[in-house]
């Protein structure tokens, strides 16, 4: 019984390890992804050019998991499978990310709190969005869009 259980366990190693799965950049213009990253493009950053564009491929399958957008402004932009946006960093860029990004009631906190801040990244993940003002603070808004976390800049 112990020999079997070793052939068998064996055997699962050898089936998994030749099977393996790994994520691989793969260059993809803009064109050829989802409509939404295409629409979203041309509404937030209409004239700006990309500089280059890929999609994180999971192999063996040729399905997407991500979509990456590098603006020539330095502006660096995420999107799910779908072509919903999920990360807008612009940390190296000169331009702002547009506050209509984000809901109404995290716009009102943010121009009512920190005027003259401007946004350099937003990161959206389960019901959170996650803000980096220019000032160097860092907010969470909670599903409700209220803030529930201000982290202080360093000093």
């Amino acid at each position: 019984m112990k020999k079997l259980f070793t052939v068998l366990a064996i055997a699962v190693a050898v089936v998994l390890g030749t099977t393996s799965v790994k994520a691989e950049r793969v260059e993809m213009s803009v064109d050829k992804m989802p409509a939404q990253v295409q629409t979203f493009l041309n509404d937030y950053y209409p004239g700006v050019a990309v500089q280059n564009s890929w999609a994180k491929m999971m192999r063996p399958t040729t399905e997407p998991m991500w979509y990456r957008v590098n603006l020539s402004d330095g502006t660096k932009l995420w999107f799910d499978l779908t072509g919903n946006w999920y990360q807008v960093n612009a940390k190296k860029s000169n331009t702002p990310i547009t506050i209509d990004l984000l809901p109404n009631d995290a716009r009102k906190t943010i121009t009512d709190k920190y005027p003259g801040a401007t946004v350099k990244s937003i990161k959206f993940q389960k019901d959170q969005y996650k803000v980096k003002l220019s000032d160097g603070q860092k907010l969470t808004f909670d599903k409700t869009y209220g803030l529930v976390v201000k982290k202080d800049k360093k000093k």
